[in-house]
């Protein structure tokens, strides 16, 4: 998932989260903010804490890595852990979207409607 957003002391900014496992939903999660001027922080998001809150979604700790980033995390390639009780970024998010194209849908042979073509896939005319 990428994101920008914008800040009055940095710019506009880039935001990669790196999230383990199918879906993503499995920890750590990784977030990598970058400013405009080439300067990227790196932050780690692991839950070490027993509760009973509910793990944070994927955006949530987006915004909480980007609240440490604005709240003046050192910007020197180090690995700042984040906690989930730190205060979130409150402002907007745009998600980016890349140009890559998307995998094929994968089907497996047995089904019907793996089988069934229409006539013009098939070469064929009646």
């Amino acid at each position: 998932m990428n994101f920008t957003f914008s800040s009055l002391e940095h710019g506009t900014c880039v935001v990669k989260l790196w999230a383990t496992g199918r879906y993503g939903f499995s920890l750590p999660k990784k977030v990598d903010i970058t400013t405009p001027g080439g300067v990227s922080c790196t932050f780690l998001y692991i839950n070490k804490k027993l509760s009973m809150k509910p793990e944070p979604g994927n955006r949530m700790i987006v915004r909480i890595a980007i609240g440490a980033f604005l709240a003046g995390a050192p910007p020197d390639g180090s690995t700042i852990e984040i906690d989930p009780d730190m205060p979130p970024y409150a402002g907007k998010l745009t998600p980016v979207r890349l140009d890559a194209p998307r995998a094929p849908m994968r089907v497996r042979p047995g089904k019907s409607h793996a089988r069934t073509r229409s006539d013009a896939e098939c070469g064929t005319t009646t």
